[in-house]
């Protein structure tokens, strides 16, 4: 009996082992597919339509933010703003931005965007990459069994990192959110603002 419990009570450490690591594995593999640029797996492992929504709720949110507006004036200018929004969505809900995105951490044309080497750390079994992947481990939040929320590159300040949100759906952690930089955030409000003149 002893030698089932612990038999039972390992098979499921192992699980929930498993269950813990494999959005990271799932992350390392929409990597591995951005820097290889390869569309079709960027395509599996992306969805846009939840990325859409991450995207616009921020981008609305902030532009909002900056119009000095009473209630009336803030539902109409929402509208606006939704309107003027979608043409800038249009151009981050592909594979090629996601690429452009989180290849070096900037979209083509975003002057305001962070510069760097890309988000992702190359991955290897050297103290700096181990502690690293330690670092994103523990500084990722987990929301339910479903979602988590991973900071890229967890060694830069916060207002300069990206919040990869991944989502489970079936047996795949998919991209179905980017909370974008303070940098970059900024820069696509620019681009809204001029849109609705």
């Amino acid at each position: 009996m002893m030698i089932w419990t612990l038999r039972i009570s390992f098979l499921l450490f192992l699980a929930w082992a498993i269950f813990m690591v494999s959005p990271f594995v799932a992350l390392y593999d929409l990597s591995k597919a951005i820097e290889a640029r390869d569309i079709a797996r960027i395509t599996e492992r992306v969805n846009f339509n939840a990325l859409r929504v991450s995207l616009a709720r921020q981008i609305l949110g902030e532009y909002l933010k900056t119009q000095d507006l009473d209630g009336l004036g803030q539902q109409a200018a929402a509208q606006a703003g939704t309107a003027a929004l979608n043409p800038v969505l249009e151009e981050l809900i592909t594979p090629q931005a996601v690429i452009d995105l989180l290849e070096d951490g900037q979209l083509q044309q975003a002057a305001g965007a962070r510069s760097g080497n890309g988000i992702f750390f190359p991955l290897g079994f050297d103290a700096l990459s181990l502690t690293k992947a330690w670092r994103t481990f523990i500084m990722s939040e987990s929301q339910g069994f479903r979602a988590i929320t991973i900071p890229l590159p967890a060694d830069e300040p916060k207002d300069q990192q990206f919040q990869i949100t991944l989502r489970l759906r079936g047996t795949t952690w998919r991209l179905a959110g980017i909370e974008l930089p303070e940098p970059l955030k900024e820069e696509l409000i620019k681009r809204t603002a001029k849109a609705t003149k």
